[in-house]
């Protein structure tokens, strides 16, 4: 577990538990909101590599215990994401070894999402896209474009159905910075509460009633952030670990309790 006090990551204390260790490698479960490490978009927000490296200099025992020296993101991922974290030490060569491997497309990336659906337009249960992904000139958002573009390539898959309401998987060999919602906002099935790319408001509990509005606060969001997290990174035996691994971030609190829910308001 790597500790982070109040008003550094967050203003309350923040606990990410460590999900993967290896040579001169660790992943975090990190919560949504927070970034993984500096990016122009996310400027002025505390980052987790960031603060790990403080917490390092400072010498305390959490951030020690994990034998990195200096850490850094193996990949740029999403703030607004939770889900795993992958970091690697400067020192040794780990973490060229490890974005070496993530860039040559030998690490798989698995992400689940919620998604608000319209009677009679709903997305076929299995597809690819492929729209090449680019950072937008003057905003903090990426968009498709084939001249600027890299090329990117989402494997979608339906999970479950809950009314409105859709859980869905998204794969990628190496997801860009925006790619799954970008992507997914493309495809028809925007990610439930990302306002950046036309996502459907979070869900309430007053929704998931069948009394409608209930007592005083029922109206807030059950899970405000968006609905999207990196469930599953998995490596294959060889370079980068020797024999392979899966590295998997159980989904927050807040998110699982929102699954839970659905599957009970479908009554599944």
């Amino acid at each position: 577990m790597l500790s982070f006090p109040p008003h550094t990551l967050r203003a309350a204390p923040t606990l990410l538990p460590v999900i993967f260790r290896g040579s001169g490698v660790v992943a975090l479960a990190k919560p949504a909101g927070v970034p993984v490490d500096e990016h122009p978009w996310t400027r002025g927000v505390p980052d987790i590599c960031g603060e790990f490296r403080k917490r390092l200099a400072a010498g305390t025992a959490s951030a020690v215990a994990l034998g990195l020296k200096r850490p850094a993101a193996v990949l740029s991922t999403d703030a607004e994401c939770s889900g795993a974290a992958l970091l690697a030490d400067r020192d040794g060569g780990a973490l060229e070894k490890w974005r070496n491997a993530a860039g040559s497309e030998l690490l798989r990336f698995f992400f689940v999402f919620l998604t608000r659906v319209s009677a009679g337009t709903s997305a076929e249960g299995e597809f690819v896209c492929r729209l090449p992904v680019a950072a937008h000139f003057t905003e903090a958002r990426a968009l498709v474009s084939r001249k600027t573009g890299k090329k990117a390539e989402t494997r979608f898959c339906r999970l479950e159905n809950f009314g409105n309401v859709e859980l869905w998987r998204a794969e990628t060999a190496f997801p860009r910075l925006h790619q799954i919602r970008l992507h997914a906002a493309e495809s028809g099935i925007p990610v439930l509460g990302d306002a950046l790319y036309g996502g459907a408001p979070a869900v309430s509990n007053a929704e998931l009633s069948r009394k409608g509005r209930l007592n005083k606060g029922e109206e807030r969001p059950l899970y405000a952030p968006p609905c999207l997290h990196l469930e599953r990174i998995s490596v294959p035996a060889g370079a980068p670990a020797e024999n392979g691994a899966e590295i998997v971030a159980p989904l927050p609190d807040g998110f699982a309790a929102l699954v839970g829910k659905l599957r009970r308001s479908r009554g599944g």
